[in-house]
């Protein structure tokens, strides 16, 4: 029998909490794991709306990130009298270079940023269409607020090995902006929304 002291108390506490450390270790492994191990997710780590990985991979082997111009043929435009037509369709033309700016912010300098088309080694590719670009309502976001008229962008993608062209992760990711001055203008909140989700999809680059 063990004898009740305080020198045997402090080791039976020390030896509990040990093995309660040693329980955790597995259980943080795992949910690391679930973040890159292939799948379908929604909310994928409470920052992007869904996530499917199809093959998993290591960033540190990569070199380079490039994005192609976006598909934007589908997105609903406004109608052509509205005063909201010409800022969508100027967003439009150049969507992919706030995302690469929000790219460049997050991941590590040693990568490598820009538009490209190519297949090089060591390369990741970004295959993206603009899904949504809704510029909500400007008076509402400036006499109402609390989040009313904001403006929503939404984009899905691919997540490409540029030399074999091996699709490794698929995604789709809104954001949404509606704080700016005099309800903020439409070109601007775009490209924030744009910008972010850049860095959202650097976040999820930067998991494997």
């Amino acid at each position: 029998m063990t004898p009740n002291t305080p020198d045997a108390r402090r080791r039976a506490i020390v030896l509990a909490l040990l093995a309660l450390a040693l329980l955790a270790l597995p259980l943080a492994a795992k949910g690391k794991k679930s973040l890159t191990a292939p799948g379908r997710y929604k909310d994928w780590d409470d920052e992007i709306d869904r996530v499917e990985i199809l093959k998993g991979f290591n960033l540190a082997d990569y070199d380079r990130v490039i994005a192609e111009p976006f598909d934007a043929k589908d997105v609903d435009l406004p109608d052509k009298d509205d005063n909201t037509y010409l800022p969508v369709k100027s967003v439009l033309s150049h969507a992919v270079e706030p995302f690469l700016d929000g790219l460049t912010n997050a991941l590590p300098e040693r990568l490598k940023v820009g538009k490209g088309e190519g297949g090089e080694a060591r390369t990741l590719k970004i295959r993206g269409k603009v899904d949504l670009m809704d510029p909500g309502s400007q008076a509402a976001r400036y006499w109402v607020g609390f989040g009313a008229g904001a403006s929503k962008t939404g984009i899905s993608g691919e997540i490409v090995d540029a030399a074999t062209g091996e699709v490794l992760i698929k995604f789709e990711q809104e954001r949404r902006s509606g704080v700016g001055a005099a309800g903020g203008d439409y070109e601007e909140l775009f490209d924030r929304n744009l910008e972010q989700i850049g860095e959202d999809i650097a976040g999820l680059l930067k998991a494997f």
